[in-house]
């Protein structure tokens, strides 16, 4: 019994949050967390041994969301962050939008909006002090089913980030909604402007489709055959976030991160330049792996290419050398 008592003690503990009527109208209000809520950080992020996972702390304050057609509101939401940061935006809309909520949930691309909200919040949402959350929805009259065109997150009249479901659907193949909405997130915490950050995103992967042809090396200390070189979504997302977020991973001591400064496409030729002219750096390099080096006006670059078959790699990192 006394596990039983502890156990509903501690979830009313975690949700902190009470709702309160809704209004004769459209809109739709609850109450706000009163308590401050401690979440882990992202879990996808690396880190190095012994380093111990920093938890985000969501303040007790509250949050608004507002789902608009046109400039009309259809839909307002006040919800503690805490609440829309364990919840979701999708889960709390289901639970709280009262009659609208079917037309809001059917709307086309709307659950991928909420999903990069969701991790956009969830990263960022602990900096926030007057955090508000726009959905805007268009209505197709030929068709019964709405769309959701864009999201909108704002700190008070600042906007943090703004999203077009259709630049969801163009890196759909690197990132889910979610991840991307981290992604940003942590270019945001990191000073980026939120828009060059999903440009340069967007810009590296559609530079990086097409890799020249791997030449072959011969060095004193190996020898690789020649091959085709690609980038998959897995070490391009590495690449980008590690640029974002100004990491240097375990493994990696005499790297240094990329200014912020630099463009999608001058990193993409400068891999280019590496795989078609890079020297070997053989105290970088084995037999399955090989580290081009070119000289740039930042300094040294290097990109490590990893032998996966007899004639493909695939490039593991890009990283500027100290």
């Amino acid at each position: 019994m006394w596990k039983k008592t502890l156990a509903l003690l501690f979830g009313f503990l975690i949700l902190g949050v009470t709702f309160s009527g809704a209004s004769a109208t459209a809109s739709f209000v609850n109450g706000t967390v009163n308590s401050t809520i401690e979440l882990p950080q992202n879990a996808y992020s690396l880190k190095r041994p012994g380093d111990r996972i920093k938890p985000n702390f969501f303040p007790g304050i509250a949050a608004t969301i507002e789902i608009l057609v046109g400039s009309k509101e259809l839909l307002v939401l006040t919800v503690g962050l805490a609440t829309l940061a364990i919840k979701g935006l999708h889960e709390v809309i289901k639970k709280y939008g009262g009659k609208v909520t079917e037309f809001i949930l059917k709307a086309t691309g709307f659950k991928q909006l909420a999903e990069f909200g969701d991790g956009f919040i969830g990263t960022v949402g602990h900096s926030m002090e007057h955090p508000k959350v726009q959905v805007y929805l268009k209505k197709i009259w030929i068709f019964s089913t709405p769309f959701a065109d864009k999201l909108v997150i704002k700190d008070g009249s600042r906007t943090l980030v703004e999203v077009k479901k259709s630049e969801l659907d163009q890196v759909d193949d690197l990132f889910s909604p979610k991840e991307f909405g981290r992604l940003l997130g942590e270019a945001y915490l990191n000073g980026w402007d939120t828009e060059k950050a999903e440009e340069f995103a967007k810009e590296l992967y559609r530079e990086t489709r097409n890799l020249p042809k791997f030449g072959g090396r011969s060095a004193s200390c190996g020898y690789w055959p020649p091959g085709k070189v690609k980038l998959y979504e897995a070490d391009l997302r590495h690449i980008i976030r590690r640029h974002f977020k100004r990491e240097i991973y375990y493994g990696e001591p005499d790297a240094t991160a990329f200014p912020k400064s630099i463009s999608a496409e001058w990193l993409a030729n400068v891999i280019k330049q590496a795989i078609l002219a890079g020297e070997v750096n053989c105290d970088k390099s084995n037999s399955r792996e090989v580290a081009l080096e070119v000289n740039t006006k930042l300094g040294r670059v290097r990109v490590v290419l990893r032998q996966i078959g007899s004639k493909t790699y695939k490039i593991v990192t890009v990283y500027l050398s100290k």
